[in-house]
């Protein structure tokens, strides 16, 4: 191992010590995480000095280049990390910091969405964000398709007509577990729903339903041939964008049993 690699581990392993990092930054060093950057070696060093590194197992991954890894210890708190160095002349250059294991799902609030979160979803199509939903067939095939008269019935049901001839109908009647995907690329809105389709038979679920769809998609369905099919929420997760300190209003909902 390069007496660089020992060094960073060394710091990695102790309480953070600022001078000691800056010692093996190159002036114009970089730190970077998936929400921000932070540049030059002051900032940097300070960064790394503050870090909790010393609560994580660390060793150099079997990787090319100098990637290390660091575990929390049995019990011990913290997320596992991986840290990509690049180093020129002796110096380090970049760290790239990433997690190596999703955080444990927070038990969550019940389901009740907000009317923001309402309002999002019911104009997803005309602000050119439809929604997808995932569904399976008789055969266990995974079927995915963009849909435009997705709306929302309440704080924890959704809404959506499906027209005749498609095979959405028939699989839920097999399998009513469906997903759904939400995204705005421009502020980073990402949703990711879950619940329990069923076709709706009474006419004025049928009349709500259609009456509420855009109408260019109405207008793929004059005669009303198609299927209203509800969908009871089990999990609502996401958050409202992304920024320089990560998630914007993350949200876990859960049905309650």
């Amino acid at each position: 191992m390069s007496d660089l690699a020992e060094t960073v581990l060394a710091l990695l392993r102790a309480p953070g010590d600022v001078a000691a990092w800056a010692a093996i930054l190159a002036p114009e060093a970089t730190h970077e995480t998936l929400s921000a950057t932070i540049e030059g070696r002051e900032a940097v060093a300070q960064r790394l000095g503050g870090e909790p590194f010393a609560q994580l197992d660390w060793e150099r991954m079997d990787r090319p280049g100098l990637i290390l890894a660091g575990k929390p210890r049995p019990g011990g708190p913290g997320r596992s990390l991986a840290l990509t160095v690049a180093s020129e002349g002796g110096l380090v250059t970049r760290f790239c910091q990433q997690f190596l294991t999703t955080p444990p799902p927070s038990p969550g609030t019940p389901m009740m969405m907000s009317e923001a979160l309402r309002a999002r979803f019911d104009t997803a199509l005309a602000e050119k964000h439809a929604m997808y939903i995932a569904y399976v067939d008789r055969e266990g095939r995974p079927h995915l398709s963009m849909r435009g008269s997705i709306l929302t019935l309440g704080p924890d049901s959704l809404g959506l007509w499906a027209r005749h001839g498609g095979g959405m109908p028939e699989a839920i009647a097999h399998n009513p577990h469906v997903a759904l995907f939400y995204r705005d690329e421009g502020t980073r809105a990402t949703f990711q729903l879950a619940g329990r389709a069923r076709i709706a038979d009474d006419e004025a679920t049928r009349r709500r339903i259609f009456d509420a769809m855009p109408v260019v998609e109405q207008r793929h369905d004059f005669a009303e041939l198609g299927a209203a099919i509800v969908i009871d929420l089990d999990l609502v997760t996401g958050w409202a964008g992304f920024g320089p300190t990560g998630a914007i209003d993350p949200i876990r909902l859960v049905r309650q049993a």
